[in-house]
């Protein structure tokens, strides 16, 4: 039965699924928006960080935290997902990414 033939709104019915997704380095589930996605673009044109979660090619999540970024990096787990070897580019790009993101979710103290 139907939830229109149920006598409720179709719309009333339907919920929206965030995306599950796991880290690489601590085996965490989590949304998709709240971790970092590193993608190996298609025909091996190189390897990025994806911020927006959209662009095409195969990802790899990590958490967003220093300390997942840095076992991610020393056990080569995002390079074994992404099956190919991250350019030291990305690398400072991630960790950038990470301490940006640390200081902007510090307090600010008066």
């Amino acid at each position: 039965m139907s939830a229109a033939a149920a006598g409720q709104p179709a719309a009333a019915a339907k919920t929206k699924r965030v995306p599950v997704r796991t880290c690489v380095a601590c085996r965490t589930s989590g949304g998709k928006r709240g971790l970092l996605r590193v993608v190996r673009l298609p025909d091996g044109a190189g390897v990025v960080l994806d911020p927006t979660g959209k662009k095409s090619g195969r990802g790899a999540y990590v958490c967003p935290t220093a300390e997942c970024v840095a076992a991610a990096l020393k056990k080569k787990q995002l390079e074994r997902s992404l099956k190919t070897p991250l350019p030291e580019e990305l690398v400072a790009e991630l960790t950038a990414a990470i301490s940006g993101q640390t200081a902007r979710e510090k307090p600010l103290t008066a």
